[in-house]
């Protein structure tokens, strides 16, 4: 009898005898998780390889509820409630199983940035009317009194933002703005803004990218189209919207 490799006695080992969630793994992964950290009844928005929209979101023991996310390699899912402090986030289709093991369930979500919406929203773009650039953005989330100021002057479909663009607090008289920078390219419906808060308390410099969309149904009904804007450091989804 002819002796058997050793590495495929390893891999009969692994398929046979561990069950094995080493080898599941290998047929799908968890590339991110957008933001990495989120109370409950929060939406995060995961990127996944080898499974579909369809497939079981596990965080910790406690299945989440999910829904297809806006691309083909995306699940959006709610972090649920009875799990908190770092937990694993496991996605199961079939006999593939594949884990993110650096997500924290949050008390709140972060002090020093704009709050984000509770749910993850899906964009539909939209070309912007040149004729609602130059305004004061409300934050949709609930309960936010913060804004940006963006001013600047399309010019052959694109802007860049003028030094007095600044980002707002209407409940505090004596806030005196953060500084925006960026600019916007109508022709190809892209927005790059820069937020610095380096100058308040704990505050960073925060860098956005995003694109003009169509007015989600739960905004105003008076409201224009709204900008959706999403932070390369924190993963977050930034949605402004003109009031009308």
């Amino acid at each position: 009898m002819k002796n058997i490799p050793v590495y495929l006695l390893f891999i009969c080992i692994c398929a046979f005898s561990l069950g094995c969630d080493q080898c599941k793994n290998k047929c799908a992964s968890v590339d991110a998780v957008l933001p990495d950290n989120n109370p409950s009844g929060y939406e995060v928005v995961l990127k996944v390889t080898g499974l579909s929209q369809s497939a079981k979101v596990v965080f910790g023991t406690v299945e989440a509820s999910s829904r297809p996310g806006a691309k083909s390699d995306e699940i959006i899912a709610t972090v649920p409630s009875g799990v908190s402090g770092n937990v694993e986030i496991s996605v199961e289709e079939g006999d593939c199983i594949a884990r993110f093991a650096d997500f924290v369930v949050s008390s709140n979500v972060p002090g020093n940035v704009q709050p984000s919406f509770q749910q993850i929203v899906i964009p539909v773009p939209t070309p912007f009317p040149d004729n609602y650039f130059g305004n004061e953005w409300k934050n949709a989330a609930p309960g936010s009194t913060q804004k940006v100021s963006i001013q600047g002057e399309l010019q052959g479909g694109v802007a860049q933002l003028k030094s007095f663009s600044i980002e707002l607090d209407d409940f505090n008289p004596f806030f005196d703005g953060n500084p925006v920078k960026g600019n916007i390219n109508n022709n190809t419906n892209t927005i790059y803004l820069e937020i610095d808060r380096s100058a308040k308390p704990d505050g960073f410099v925060e860098h956005f990218d995003g694109q003009f969309i169509v007015k989600p149904d739960f905004l105003p009904t008076s409201s224009k189209p709204a900008m959706l804007l999403i932070s390369r450091e924190t993963g977050r989804q930034l949605l402004l919207y003109f009031p009308g």
